[in-house]
């Protein structure tokens, strides 16, 4: 039988993630450490001589640009990729852009934890008249 891998890899550090806001859906860009992270992970993955057959990717560049990168230093750039919103960062609603330590101390540690890690409890909806309301709007969905 044959063995198969599943290799994750999470997208190098982001503009947002330097400036500890909450992304979500919002399509920041890596930061500069965040593109040497994934030059990085790319030569990890060559050394030890990783071969794909297929790679699976959000819509995010964050993580489009991660995996530009690693392809790129594996030498593999002709494998399909599947892009699909289904992989993408989960969507924060109202707390998108904001300082996530100010949004601790406003709402507490603890909620905050909840908002960002349950499954069956939400952060606050994003209103229409969110800052980042219209550029999240117009994500299309792919796959």
């Amino acid at each position: 039988a044959a063995a198969y891998r599943l290799v994750l890899v999470r997208h190098g550090e982001s503009a947002w993630n330097l400036e500890n806001r909450f992304s979500g859906w919002y399509d920041a860009d890596l930061s500069p450490a965040g593109q040497q992270e994934a030059r990085r992970g790319g030569e990890a993955l060559r050394d030890a001589h990783y071969e794909f057959d297929i790679c699976f990717t959000s819509v995010q560049k964050r993580a489009i640009r991660t995996l530009w990168t690693i392809l790129d230093a594996i030498d593999q750039m002709w494998l399909p990729v599947v892009r699909t919103w289904r992989l993408n960062e989960r969507h924060y609603g109202g707390l998108t852009g904001l300082n996530k330590a100010e949004t601790a101390a406003k709402h507490g540690e603890e909620q905050v934890k909840i908002w960002r890690r349950s499954y069956d409890i939400p952060p606050p909806p994003m209103q229409p008249d969110h800052p980042f309301y219209s550029t999240i709007a117009k994500v299309r969905p792919i796959a």
